[in-house]
């Protein structure tokens, strides 16, 4: 993922957070995340959905908070 890609990967993944966390009434972890979007073909590596989610955080978005050492809890704030 370069800086000026498409805004078709953000996309795909908050409407994959807002699917996998029921608009917003749970929290999912990062590998949640990542198989469900492998499942619908979109292949990220895991450094582009650090910056995917990244992005989301500094947006108001999500929120992303350490769940253990590697393991990222991701919630959902701003449906749109």
């Amino acid at each position: 993922m370069s800086v000026w890609s498409d805004d078709t990967d953000i996309n795909k993944v908050l409407k994959t957070i807002k699917e996998l966390t029921a608009y917003g009434s749970q929290s999912i972890d990062e590998s949640t995340l990542i198989s469900k979007l492998a499942k619908d073909g979109t292949r990220l590596s895991p450094a582009d959905i650090s910056k995917i989610l990244l992005i989301l955080e500094t947006l108001g978005y999500i929120s992303v908070q350490l769940s253990t050492k590697e393991e990222k809890l991701i919630k959902l704030l701003k449906v749109t």
